[in-house]
């Protein structure tokens, strides 16, 4: 990925995958239950306001509603200042590599969990599962290594990594791999699995609510990343051994940004990218 703009569907593309950038102002944006609900409550404020004027005009003010007048205004722009921020927080879901239209695929699941094996499912079906970390049998102390086994069906392979660098592992020999390259705080990752070259863009103190890839072929597939599982459709090439490694370096990715605490809760995080990462 030479530029965010080239390959991630940003405005300044001519020609970007997946139908091009996803509009910044798309109703789906607003659909929030938090919205609806200042909305709603905006609508009964206004409905009560309507009403006490009505009576006022009628019948005269009463202290009852002189009361009601007085919390109205006051309550009206604080619904507003609610909405408003219902909005912007919708506007600012969109991420740099939401684009229009995705890949249908097939649809895999990983259930994500630091306690105990995480379950896969691929179509529809429940597959297998990724281990928690563990050590890599060995014959000598040095060949054994901590990572995790990935059990789909009859097939078992070891997804290990080493530095920066994820590898899937058949016996003696790596089946996929995934790196990222660094360019200022975007990492451009490469995902090497089932004959297919799957790339993705992260940044180091931003965690996104969906993720992008972008194969060999120029289609656009995504990938949903949430605290306790990671839903992707993926291309139909791949096989649910190389779907489970796909999901499973989303999940370890998502893991290495880490909340800064000084930094509140806007998404900051630290960069895990520039040391040696652990699975811990």
């Amino acid at each position: 990925m030479s530029s965010v703009h080239d390959d991630l569907g940003l405005e300044s593309s001519p020609s970007v995958p997946g139908g091009g950038p996803a509009s910044r102002w798309r109703p789906q944006r607003i659909s929030s239950r938090f919205f609806w609900i200042w909305a709603l409550l905006l609508v009964t404020s206004l409905g009560v306001l309507g009403a006490v004027i009505t009576a006022w005009v009628r019948h005269g003010i009463t202290d009852t509603g002189i009361t009601l007048f007085v919390l109205l205004v006051i309550l009206l722009p604080l619904l507003l200042a609610a909405i408003g921020a219902a909005i912007g927080a919708a506007v600012d879901s969109r991420v740099d590599d939401d684009v229009r239209a995705y890949g249908v695929g097939i649809g895999s699941v990983l259930h994500t969990s630091e306690y105990a094996d995480a379950p896969f499912s691929f179509d529809g079906r429940l597959d297998g599962s990724v281990s928690r970390l563990g050590k890599r049998p060995g014959r000598t102390r040095k060949e054994r290594r901590e990572g995790r086994t990935v059990v789909v069906g009859t097939e078992e392979r070891w997804l290990d990594r080493r530095g920066n660098t994820f590898e899937l592992v058949d016996g003696r020999e790596v089946v996929a791999t995934a790196s990222p390259r660094k360019r200022g705080p975007w990492r451009d990752w490469e995902i090497d699995v089932d004959g297919r070259l799957l790339r993705m863009r992260t940044h180091v103190r931003r965690h996104p609510p969906r993720r992008t890839l972008l194969d060999d072929l120029g289609r656009a597939w995504r990938a949903d990343v949430g605290k306790r599982r990671v839903a992707a459709r993926l291309p139909d090439e791949l096989s649910p051994v190389g779907a489970a490694f796909v999901l499973a370096v989303l999940a370890d990715v998502r893991d290495t940004v880490v909340p800064d605490p000084a930094a509140g809760s806007g998404g900051a995080g630290v960069d895990l990218t520039d040391s040696s990462w652990t699975w811990d």
